[in-house]
């Protein structure tokens, strides 16, 4: 019988469960993959150089230009997640599957996934659940 898979995501976080039932029929998670970006944890200072470019602006600042880091780090971060879900789900056999993930990247998630993976998705929750205990995942999916 193929099993029902979930997954929560953020930007720092991704979760594959599977969904498990004992011969009384009740329901259990069973994770089977979990990934932390240890990355995004950094504070930019870290990840890049605290020199200054040689850069004047209007003003005669040489603070150097702004390039976005962190909205260009999300956009990546996104498109790994997006990447995930899909190797996750071909490589784990399903019937369906449940997403939970931010509002803030929950619809730019989706958008980067084939619609064959999207047409086996029953569920997409726009809440952050990966701090959440495994056995009160399901209760937040069967609202």
């Amino acid at each position: 019988m193929l099993s029902k898979l979930i997954i929560v995501a953020d930007l720092q976080h991704y979760k594959l469960f599977t969904n498990k039932q004992d011969p009384m029929g009740r329901e259990s998670l069973e994770l089977l993959e979990s990934v932390d970006d240890l990355e995004i944890h950094q504070k930019m200072s870290e990840k890049v150089s605290d020199r200054k470019g040689n850069f004047t602006s209007v003003r005669g600042s040489g603070s150097g230009e702004d390039h976005n880091i962190e909205l260009e780090e999300e956009r990546r971060r996104i498109k790994e997640i997006a990447k995930q879900i899909s190797q996750s789900l071909q490589n784990n056999a399903h019937k369906c599957w449940y997403l939970a993930a931010p509002k803030a990247i929950n619809n730019k998630i989706v958008e980067l996934l084939d619609s064959a993976v999207k047409e086996k998705m029953e569920k997409n929750l726009h809440a952050d659940l990966t701090k959440i205990p495994e056995n009160e995942l399901l209760e937040h999916f069967n609202k």
